[in-house]
């Protein structure tokens, strides 16, 4: 998988693009959304697995934020370790950061489940030589409105 997509999902800000749409969806608003592909949400099983989707992304946006933070701070501290065994600070950051990556495998895959029911749902047409998650991973970039322009 590229890592492209990924660091397309995230944002230089901390805040999940799609968070107003997925809050309107959650709470079970009527959200009249046309993508700006012309596609609207016509059937219950649209509406499951977009909403199923923006979760995942969501889960996937924060557990990739997680990893970076982890990571920084990891490095930052390792630049001033002793030669020797690690400190304990420094193993419970490898600790945490083995959860954070484990954590972003799990979302990950959970992201791309979602990407499979949503394109079965929509009925979207996936191109060859095309992961599925890719392609919805632009899909979403291309024809959701982010931020608080989704029109509720």
């Amino acid at each position: 998988m590229p890592d492209s997509l990924w660091l397309s999902l995230m944002t230089t800000s901390t805040s999940f693009p799609h968070a107003a749409l997925l809050a309107c969806l959650q709470a079970g608003q009527p959200v009249e959304l046309t993508t700006t592909d012309g596609r609207r949400i016509e059937s219950p099983e649209q509406r499951a697995s977009l909403t199923e989707l923006l979760q995942a992304a969501e889960r996937l946006h924060a557990s990739q934020l997680q990893i970076a933070q982890v990571a920084d701070i990891l490095r930052r501290d390792q630049k001033f370790a002793r030669p020797g065994p690690p400190s304990p600070y420094l193993v419970r950051l490898r600790q945490q950061q083995a959860a954070a990556r484990q954590a972003g495998n799990q979302a990950r895959q959970a992201y791309v489940r979602a990407a499979q029911a949503l394109v079965k749902a929509w009925s979207l047409k996936v191109p060859p030589r095309l992961a599925v998650e890719t392609f919805v991973g632009e899909w979403m970039l291309r024809t959701l409105p982010g931020g608080d322009q989704h029109g509720v």
